[in-house]
Order: C-alpha cells, then sequence, then structure tokens
C-alpha cells in the first residue's frame, strides 16, 4: 500500500479562483461585523444604559432629597 502523501503528489491541484482573497476577506467581515453589531446591542448599550439610568437616579434622588448615597440623617448628628 503506497504512502497516502505520495498519492497526493501525484495529482495536480488546481489554480485558486481569481477572486478567492476578496470573496474570502468579504465573508468574514461580513461575520465580524455582525458579531461585532450584536455585542454592541446585546452586551454593551445596555450595560453602559443602566449605570447611565444609575447615576441619572443618584441625581434626581440628591435633588430632591438633597442626601447623597446611603447616609441617614441619625449619622449626621453624631
Amino acid at each position: 500500500m503506497p504512502d497516502l502523501l505520495e498519492q497526493l503528489a501525484d495529482h495536480e491541484v488546481p489554480p485558486v479562483p481569481v477572486r478567492f482573497d476578496a470573496e474570502l476577506h468579504q465573508r468574514v467581515n461580513r461575520g465580524l461585523l455582525g458579531a461585532s453589531l450584536a455585542e454592541l446591542v446585546l452586551r454593551a448599550i445596555p450595560f453602559a444604559a443602566l449605570h447611565l439610568a444609575g447615576a441619572v437616579w443618584g441625581l434626581v434622588r440628591f435633588t430632591l432629597t438633597g442626601r447623597y448615597g446611603h447616609e441617614r440623617r441619625d449619622d449626621k448628628a453624631m
């Protein structure tokens, strides 16, 4: 039984298609763009919106009560 690599060496390899690189880059770039947009929409924007909402809520609470954070009035008297 001849070696597999010797058998493959006897076969002629067809040339690479002319637009192979361009088509490959387009497919990879589309996939990367889709994955990046999905991560932005599903992870980054909600994360930033949640933290922004916490900051805005702190601003509103400070504006209405005049207190910052979780301190109580009893703590100020001491």
